[in-house]
Parts: C-alpha cells; sequence; structure tokens
C-alpha cells in the first residue's frame, strides 16, 4: 500500500526547496546525494515511468547544482593567463543546476530539495533534515558520496586546500591569482605548492599547474625559479592503482614538466607556509616549504552515516548486498562512495569512479522498479579492469583502455570525448552540447 504524505513537500515548497507540487498516491523515491550516483539513479528511474505508472523521483542535496568533479583540476588555472575566462565560465563548465534536469522531465516526475539530511526514521519511513523538515518515502536511495580523509593530520584543516568540491577549486584558483599578481608587483618572489597524494585527484592537479606556470615561465611572464609543485605519496609510487605502464608514463610526464614526487613519504603536519614529512623507513623527518598545500590523501565516509545508523563496515562504509539494498533493511538502498561493495572475484572495494557509480545506478534504478513489479532484484558482478582517462596537464592525457594505452593527445582526445559522453546522458543534447562546448573553450585557454 502506498502511504500518504500529507503536506510534507508543500512544508519543502513553503521553504523554496521544490519546484511544483506533490503527486498524491504516488509511490515516492527520495535519493539523497545530487552527484553522479544520485543524479544518474533518478533519471535511470524517470526512463522506467512506464513501469513505475504512478510515481515520483525526489532528489535531495545540499547544493543547488551538480558538479563534474573530474574537471575541478581544470577551474584550478583556468582564467589566470591573459584573456583568460571568467570563474562565471568556469562555473559553468562543471556545475549543472538541478533544475535543468527538473526542466528536462516531463509531468514533473522529478524533483529537487535543497536540504541537508540529519537522520532517518524507519519506522515512519521519513528522512529528516537538519532545518526540521521531514521527507517521507517508499523506497530511500542513499547516495552520499565521500568527503576528504584527512587522517587527524594537525593544520591540515586549518592551513590546506581540498579538492573535492567546486568552492575549493575557485580558492585555489584564487590562491594561485593572488601569487601572480603579487610576484607581477615584486612583492611575492615564490611560491612552493605541495600536492599530498599522488593518486589521480593530486596528480591531475600537479600536471594541470605545472603546465600553466611553465608557459608563463617560456613565455618570460614568470621566471623558473619563481615555482615549484611538489607531489608527497606515501605510496611506493604515483597512481598506485594503475598498471605499471601507465605509473611510468605519468612519472615521465611529471618529470617533463618539473614536478618533484617524493614517495614513500607522508605528511605529518601543515603548518603556515611550510609542512613536515617522514620519510618512511628510516623514520626521518624533514620540513619543506610549502606556500600551498593540496590536500588529495584519500576519502572517507561523510558524517552524515553516521547520524542514519546503518550497517557499515570496519571503515564505517554503508554494508550492501549485491543487490544495493542496505544489510538487514528494508526499501532502503545505497551506492556510490558511500558504500562497500565487494567484487566477488577479487574482494576489492569497488574504486570511487564515475563510471562505477553510473553502471550502480542502472541496477539500483532497476530494483527498486522490479520491487513494484513483485519481481527478483538484480545483482551485479563489477568489471575486474576499469578504464581509465588521467590528463596529465594541457592537451595531454594516458587513457587506459585495457589491451591498449593511449597517451599524448590520443589521450587527450579520449578524456575529451568521455566528457561529452558524460554530458549527454544526464542532459538533452543541445543542452549537453552547450556546457561541454563552454568548457572546453574555457579550459583550453591554458593549454
Amino acid at each position: 500500500m502506498v502511504r500518504q504524505r500529507v503536506g510534507v513537500l508543500d512544508a519543502a515548497h513553503r521553504h523554496g526547496g521544490i519546484r511544483g507540487q506533490a503527486v498524491k498516491g504516488a509511490h515516492r523515491i527520495v535519493i539523497v546525494g545530487g552527484g553522479f550516483a544520485g543524479v544518474r539513479t533518478a533519471l535511470e528511474l524517470v526512463k522506467r515511468r512506464a513501469r513505475l505508472k504512478a510515481f515520483e523521483v525526489v532528489l535531495v542535496d545540499r547544493e543547488t547544482s551538480h558538479v563534474y568533479n573530474p574537471l575541478l583540476y581544470e577551474v584550478c588555472t583556468g582564467g589566470l593567463g591573459d584573456g583568460g575566462a571568467s570563474a562565471r565560465e568556469l562555473r559553468a563548465g562543471v556545475a549543472v543546476p538541478f533544475s535543468d534536469f527538473e526542466r528536462r522531465v516531463k509531468k514533473s516526475a522529478l524533483r529537487f530539495v535543497r536540504g541537508d539530511l540529519s537522520g532517518i526514521d524507519e519506522e515512519a519511513r521519513e528522512i529528516l533534515l537538519r532545518d526540521g523538515r521531514r521527507l517521507g518515502y517508499d523506497d530511500f536511495v542513499i547516495a552520499l558520496g565521500a568527503v576528504p580523509n584527512t587522517f587527524s593530520t594537525p593544520g591540515v584543516a586549518e592551513h590546506a586546500y581540498f579538492l573535492k568540491w567546486l568552492p575549493d577549486a575557485i580558492r585555489i584558483r584564487e590562491r594561485i591569482a593572488t601569487f601572480l599578481e603579487a610576484q607581477r608587483k615584486g612583492k611575492e618572489k615564490r611560491v612552493c605548492v605541495l600536492v599530498a597524494g599522488g593518486g589521480p585527484t593530486g596528480v591531475e592537479f600537479a600536471a594541470e599547474l605545472a603546465n600553466f606556470l611553465h608557459r608563463l615561465t617560456y613565455a618570460g611572464k614568470l621566471p623558473r625559479d619563481a615555482w615549484h609543485v611538489r607531489i608527497v605519496e606515501a605510496g611506493p609510487s604515483v597512481l598506485p592503482n594503475h598498471p605499471e605502464k601507465v605509473r611510468a608514463r605519468a612519472g615521465a610526464r611529471l618529470d617533463r614538466l618539473g614536478v618533484e614526487i617524493m614517495t614513500g613519504t607522508k605528511v605529518v603536519s601543515v603548518e603556515s607556509g611550510r609542512a613536515c614529512l617522514a620519510i618512511e623507513g628510516d623514520g626521518e623527518e624533514c620540513v619543506r616549504e610549502a606556500d600551498v598545500v593540496v590536500w588529495a590523501g584519500g576519502i572517507r565516509p561523510p558524517e552524515s552515516v553516521k547520524a542514519l545508523r546503518l550497517p557499515t563496515d570496519a571503515k564505517g562504509w554503508i554494508a550492501v548486498t549485491p543487490t544495493f539494498a542496505v544489510k538487514g533493511k528494508e526499501h532502503v538502498w545505497a551506492l556510490g562512495d558511500a558504500t562497500s561493495f565487494l567484487h566477488p572475484k577479487t574482494g576489492g572495494r569497488v574504486p570511487a569512479l564515475a563510471q562505477a557509480a553510473t553502471r550502480e545506478a542502472a541496477i539500483v534504478a532497476e530494483n527498486v522498479t522490479r520491487g513494484l513489479e513483485r519481481r527478483l532484484p538484480l545483482t551485479w558482478i563489477p568489471p575486474e579492469h576499469w578504464m581509465t582517462v588521467t590528463p596529465l596537464g594541457g592537451r595531454y592525457a594516458i587513457a587506459d583502455l585495457g589491451r591498449v594505452v593511449l597517451s599524448d593527445g590520443l589521450g587527450y582526445l579520449a578524456r575529451k570525448v568521455a566528457d561529452f559522453l558524460y554530458f549527454s546522458s544526464i542532459l538533452p543534447l543541445r543542452r549537453a552540447i552547450h556546457v561541454w562546448v563552454r568548457g572546453t573553450r574555457a579550459y583550453s585557454k591554458n593549454d
């Protein structure tokens, strides 16, 4: 039996969080999290409208836009050169307002509520928002994503920048712009940038920044000794989860760009203008100049996961079955970076990739639909190898396509194709082309 949620969505409308009216008597699917997993789950459910019949999807997120995180590294240096793009143009190339998805869906089957999750009332089948609102659900989908893991390293919260959300990228861009202006006026002679973490996020940012600064040096606008970019990685190499061929090419590319790589090294603490490092093995500690510290040292579950009081693994990731149902719960699903989905063969956790989240979304949407049809759910077996594209400054990227690894211009082309395919999968074609072209133009000005 479908429960009636009298006044819940109307109350949300009065708070300015929702467009349109609730669909009375409809099966309500509430999705919390507007990242890759959440947005794609919502759109996959809408695709199944003929099977779902009377339904509505409510997408909840604390922000007003869906952000394409793989391009945030571009925002950090975008528009800083002569004739560069404005901050507004840079945002437009990565951020899609949730209202665009509402307008895309006919008959108001998809609604957006701006809010911050604070808990769940399983007995009443309602989620609780931090401002006191309650949203009823018939199926609840958790797509909260992950947040940066600082490992309680002293000084990180106070002195480091993160590269997880759009405001982070804008703040890094402003800091680099401040240095360039001070250097031009002779007020600052040198900037040292330390990137903590040699995974894709850290490597992509370091390469893009070094490439941009190299261009300024080549043009005679910035002395080569006025900047230094360093990656600090605790493991034996950068991109530790990538194949050896990819790691080798990435290392060579970073070396050509003048990026210093310190492997087997951990950041012990961060202070204003410097970082204390510990070299693995001999236990030696050293201090390195660090005017800008960008923290890309891993992820952890968001605090809101604890508030849900759901089953988790030892590290706090939500425990799910192979169907993405939360273990021991009815009508509660979870997917994406916040979950602990283990590969049945390798035993490893599915990586935090956009492509993984979008594949998971199709399974979750299908299983919610099958639940209404009283059919057995599907189980998911993830691939053992994921194809990846790692951009490394300018128009250079390494595309790991399995048996073939492309680099340089061909790798970059593969990345641009991947970006376009994503936008076209969530937006009408004309709008997708507009967002992709606008972003490509803005970011290529630094290439």
